[in-house]
Formats: structure tokens, sequence, C-alpha cells
């Protein structure tokens, strides 16, 4: 027997020992994605939400003696730097209201690796196109942008003139 056919046989060995190793002891840490193991069990808790169910503490809320004002956000816009490695598929979503894994999720498995691979490449560009001190606003409506492409995040109207909002 040779040199080469023990070494072949002896890594073919360990590989089958890692194999069964991880079968038995790391299966159990899977998760299966089609089920929902907690579905319809309100009783799940944890000792520590038992303790704090269990205080007889009175709640102490103060009250100032000034008159509440109401304060809503202006547009619920929110400013922010470039997002260099922005994904459609944080945007976008599946729309449909359902907790699920469609086809859409394995799409994205490799789409969102690919595109973070391109994007970090393509990284020195995107900051000669969008430099970091550009300001950008975000507020939470898809803006149509490039030929198919949407996001959120725009340019803010007044980044050229400041750094940020007043």
């Amino acid at each position: 027997m040779n040199k080469l056919s023990r070494m072949t046989r002896r890594c073919a060995g360990s590989a089958g020992l890692l194999t069964v190793a991880f079968a038995i002891g790391g299966c159990q840490l899977l998760v299966n994605p089609w089920t929902d193991e907690l579905a319809g069990h309100s009783d799940v808790t944890t000792p520590s939400v038992e303790l704090a169910r269990a205080a007889t503490a009175e709640p102490n809320a103060v009250q100032r003696d000034v008159e509440l004002t109401a304060l809503p956000a202006m547009d619920g816009s929110v400013t922010h730097g470039p997002l260099y490695f922005e994904d459609p598929f944080e945007d976008k979503g599946s729309r449909d209201g359902r907790f699920a894994v469609t086809f859409e999720d394995h799409y994205a498995f490799g789409y969102c690796g690919g595109r973070f691979l391109v994007n970090s490449v393509a990284f020195p560009l995107s900051m000669v196109v969008t430099p970091p001190w550009v300001v950008h606003v975000s507020d939470g409506k898809l803006s149509r942008q490039l030929v198919w492409v949407n996001h959120d995040a725009t340019r803010w109207p007044e980044s050229s003139t400041a750094c940020c909002p007043r």
C-alpha cells in the first residue's frame, strides 16, 4: 500500500467521523423554518418574567404640574450618510403581510451575497460617485431611481449647502 493511499483513507475516515459527530451532536441545534415550535403555547415564560409578575411594588408615576404638549414629527424623514451597501430586499420585502419562507428568501440568499461582493469591489467607485459627506434622507416610501431600482434613501436637497438638518 503506498503512502498516498493510506493518507487518502485516513482523511476519508476522519471526515466520516466528523460527519457522524456533527450528525449526533449538532443536529438538535438546527431550526426548521417551516414550523413554529411555540405556536399555541401561551404559557411560554422565563424565570425573570415570573419574578417581575410576582413583584408587589406600586409603579411610581410622577406627574409634573406643567401642561402636556404634543410634539409630532414634521414629516417622519430621517437623514443619514450614503448607504453604499443598500439592498432592495431590505426595502421591499415580500409585502404580503405573512411570516413565511418563500421563493424570494431562497433567491435573496444567493443574490444578496453576490451583491455584497460586487458592492465591496466597487466601493472606491461608489465613494467617488457619492462622497461620504453627502447627506441622504429616508422617508419610509420607496422612490423610483435609475431604471428599475427602487430605494428609500435619496439625496437630501440641502446637502450641497449644509451638513445636517436644522
